[in-house]
This record gives C-alpha cells, structure tokens and sequence, in this order.
C-alpha cells in the first residue's frame, strides 16, 4: 500500500494538536479540529493494440472460363451432329471436362493480415 501521513489542527485557531487530543485546544480553549489524512498511491497502466484486416476478392483465369464456355456453347452443337451411343459419350467426356474446369475459372481469394502493437 502506498504512503499514508495524518495530521489534526485546531478548528478555530489552527494550531497543531495530536491526533489523539480530545478536550479543548490548548492554544485557544476551544473545542474541535480538523484532521488531514494524505494517501499517496502510484498505479501502471499497460495497454496493447491488435488489429486484423481481411481482403476478398476473385481471382480469374482466362484460359479456364474461356474452356467452360466453349463446352456450354459447343456442347448442343455435336450433339446435333452425334446421335447415339457416340453422342453419349462425347456429352459425357465434355460435362466431365467442364465440371473440372468450371471451379478454376473463378477463385475466390481471403487474405488475412494480423498484427498487433
């Protein structure tokens, strides 16, 4: 605990007296005083900052959404012109294609960046 100091006057004359009188002043006869207590404390304060910033963003590749596009738009086309088992199979072959394609042609991006001070 800090530093603690006391001190007691007299209410009418202002003369020191101790803490522990009781009874009249001795400087002027009259009764009461006035007591003064000082504490003197000390604290720290600490503080600390952290921050985090996000960014999002899609990141496009051309030569993927150009290939999943051709598919779509090409795909009825040999169908037209493939009937059968052959159409099948190219339809197949081309839907395989594009679904592995479909999810390189746009890619969503989150970088995180945290820090603190």
């Amino acid at each position: 605990m800090g530093e603690v100091t006391q001190a007691a006057t007299c209410a009418h004359c202002g003369k020191s007296i101790a803490l522990k009188h009781s009874g009249p002043c001795p400087a002027c006869g009259k009764e009461g005083k006035n007591i003064y207590v000082e504490i003197k404390e000390s604290i720290e304060v600490h503080s600390s900052l952290q921050w985090e910033t996000k960014k999002e963003y899609y990141k496009k590749h051309k030569g993927a959404a150009v290939t999943v596009i051709a598919i779509s738009v090409l795909s009825p086309f040999i169908g037209l012109f493939l009937a059968g088992p052959a159409g099948v199979i190219v339809g197949l072959g081309l839907s395989g294609i594009a679904y592995y394609f479909g999810p390189k042609a746009v890619t969503k991006i989150i970088e995180i960046t945290k820090g603190h001070a």
